[in-house]
């Protein structure tokens, strides 16, 4: 399966780091900027996110779509994993600008060379979450009356393929609780996070990029 940018925050990061959003009509305004300056001194002190994570792709023109569970990881210095356990087991890694799609069934590993501005979010999502302001214009902040959520609209300041992005947060924590991403191509890729844990110790082989030698190697740029 063909791997879509997006998925990276991903992958936020975080991340990485992290099954429809209803962001829902009922909502009110936030009107000030006292929200994002809380959010961003958050996250510029958390070093790890791990995660469970519903992903859902919706494509236009397709009358399937996709949905995906797994583990997601989030480790500064150290880097993103995502870990699926359905509809199959997959892992993949974000590490030093690439992302290694490992497929053990197949033996095989796809490496993309991650560039600047690709994706819905820059690679590292607590950095994105940790400086909201230099990434993305906020386009309107608000309430979820059904979920609790705090919901930030977000509009790239540089190209990328997303077009706008929503992130939920749970407006006590400030725990990401949900994305939801919509590229110029008319895809939405929707993330629910549970169980989001800060700070917490990660086993460090959830990020080793290492497997045998005889797989088969496809790279894209």
């Amino acid at each position: 399966m063909r791997i879509r940018f997006p998925k990276l925050f991903i992958s936020f990061l975080i991340l990485s780091l992290f099954v429809s959003i209803c962001f829902a009509p009922k909502s009110y305004g936030i009107s000030n900027n006292n929200m994002v300056n809380k959010i961003e001194a958050k996250y510029k002190d958390v070093y790890s996110i791990s995660s469970y994570f519903y992903q859902k792709e919706i494509m236009s023109g397709y009358s399937q779509n996709m949905a995906f569970k797994g583990y997601f990881y989030y480790e500064r210095n150290k880097g993103m994993a995502w870990v699926y356990d359905y509809p199959f087991h997959k892992r993949q890694v974000l590490k030093n600008g690439r992302l290694y799609i490992v497929n053990n069934k197949i033996k095989k590993v796809t490496v993309v060379n991650v560039g600047r501005g690709r994706g819905g979010f820059p690679p590292n999502v607590v950095k994105v979450i940790g400086s909201l302001t230099k990434y993305f214009i906020v386009k309107n902040i608000s309430k979820n009356l059904v979920s609790g959520e705090i919901v930030l609209e977000l509009k790239p300041i540089a190209m990328q393929r997303a077009k706008k992005i929503y992130v939920g947060f749970d407006e006590k924590s400030l725990k990401i609780k949900s994305l939801k991403i919509i590229t110029h191509q008319g895809q939405t890729i929707n993330f629910i996070y549970k169980n989001v844990k800060f700070n917490g110790r990660i086993n460090g082989r959830i990020f080793n990029i290492h497997f045998p030698s005889y797989y088969k190697i496809i790279k894209e740029n």
